[in-house]
């Protein structure tokens, strides 16, 4: 890969450091001089857009399976005031190299010795905010945390920035890897009070008959009704009524007589009512005090529902890419999050760097199905298995041994493709190759057309 871009509209670059990490010094890796395009811009991956409110605490569910969480005051203006007026996110995740491919992310840098290297990713993700129409700045005080869904557990990714004024990729350690279910983020839901009830079996009510200034007359027209549907209370000595600001109220009975104090029974208790008038008043109450916040719920709910729908079809479409084993051992119920720290927005890449493949060395030319020649641009090459691109122009680098497929767009727009099938059927390991390539004859301008002809045809 020789070609390197960075995409227009990405202002500042993004540098992560874990949460539960000391920072490292950066260290900058030169990467190529030339910047990549987006291939087929149609089809260039979309960023999601957020409105935030600055100053509340903000989670955010993407439908990658992401999860991004935003604490209050996260943002700063260029002054480094605190932004407290609505803020813009966009958010878009790279999974797969056909992500990568579309958005013409650079994958490549040199290390110390010159020598060009391949990035291979376990989650990559580009994060910009803006206020008001301008780029916004992290607020170092209140870093916004992203669990970024990945595909690998591996611990040997590094994290690593792109600075586009220098055009280089800076190293910043290390990420924490973890794993999550649907019933986990669900948990994370804010609680709400129990509604009222209708009196059942064992309800029971509270008084004090013995007291004229009764402690317990705010309760007068209501029942308890046991959490557990058991049987609770007794005439006592002193009864106490505890609010548990959840909708139950714990009921606590101090027996009579020679028993000491400390031998109490409590129980666990709903609101309940048997006036059925009562009932219908405390419910319409309920239900207006709390409308917003059962409104945020549900639509939280909704969120994470979808959002692990479209994780559990990702999972899916990236069998078509990998064949590791904790990617088989996922069945949807269960994702591996990789999580990290924002310090600047842009882009970040958890990456591993490796050589280009080995065992084929080909000295490439391009025909179509007729044999005529054709110019091909922006010509890479996939190893299934591994979350990278190799780029080439002329020399051809793969291992035989591996399922290859190798693709690029033709002068007049079109996708031409080498399968896995056709590289089996490739001999030669080494010299002067003609590639025939297959020419699909529409443009394709989505991710979902240009997936099913690459990895499902």
């Amino acid at each position: 890969m020789k070609n390197q871009h960075f995409l227009l509209f990405v202002v500042f670059s993004l540098s992560l450091f874990s949460c539960k990490e000391k920072e490292e010094t950066a260290k900058p890796q030169a990467a190529t001089e030339e910047r990549l395009v987006p291939p087929i811009p149609e089809a260039n991956i979309v960023a999601d857009e957020y409105r935030i409110t600055p100053t509340k605490d903000t989670v955010i569910y993407h439908k990658s399976g992401s999860v991004i969480s935003i604490p209050k005051n996260a943002f700063l203006d260029e002054k480094g005031n605190v932004i407290t007026t609505p803020v813009d996110l966009k958010f878009r995740m790279f999974s797969n190299p056909l992500e990568i491919y579309l958005a013409g992310i650079p994958m490549t840098f040199s290390n110390d010795n010159g020598e060009e290297m391949v990035f291979e990713s376990a989650g990559m993700f580009e994060m910009n905010a803006f206020n008001k129409g301008k780029a916004v700045n992290v607020n170092p005080e209140n870093k916004i945390q992203v669990d970024v869904v990945s595909y690998s557990e591996d611990t040997k990714f590094n994290r690593y920035d792109f600075d586009s004024e220098s055009n280089t990729w800076k190293e910043l350690g290390k990420d924490v890897v973890k794993t999550t279910t649907k019933e986990k983020e669900l948990e994370q839901l804010p609680e709400v009070p129990e509604a009222p009830r209708i009196a059942g079996k064992f309800s029971f009510k509270v008084f004090d008959k013995l007291n004229e200034n009764d402690k317990l007359k705010e309760y007068r027209d209501v029942w308890f009704d046991p959490v557990d549907g058991k049987k609770c209370g007794f005439d006592s000595k002193d009864i106490l009524v505890k609010d548990l600001k959840n909708g139950t109220y714990e009921v606590t009975f101090v027996p009579w007589g020679k028993l000491p104090d400390t031998i109490k029974t409590k129980c666990i208790c709903y609101l309940s009512f048997k006036d059925k008038a009562q009932y219908s008043k405390a419910l319409n109450n309920y239900r207006k005090k709390y409308a917003g916040l059962l409104f945020k719920i549900q639509a939280t709910r909704k969120t994470i529902d979808d959002a692990w729908s479209n994780y559990n079809k990702k999972h899916i479409e990236y069998k078509a890419f990998f064949a590791r084993k904790e990617i088989k051992e996922l069945n949807g119920a269960s994702k591996i999050m990789r999580t990290l720290e924002v310090n600047q927005f842009g882009l970040v890449n958890l990456d591993y760097p490796h050589v280009y493949p080995k065992g084929a060395k080909l000295d490439a030319s391009f025909v179509d199905e007729n044999g005529k020649p054709i110019v091909l641009k922006q010509v890479v090459l996939v190893e299934l298995g591994v979350n990278a691109l190799y780029r080439y122009t002329k020399t051809v680098h793969f291992n035989p041994e591996s399922q290859n497929i190798l693709w690029g767009i033709t002068e007049d727009g079109k996708l031409a493709y080498f399968t896995a099938s056709d590289f089996k059927n490739l001999e030669a390991r080494s010299g002067e190759v003609v590639f025939k390539m297959r020419v699909h004859p529409d443009e394709l301008k989505t991710y979902d057309e240009i997936m099913a002809v690459l990895f499902k045809s």
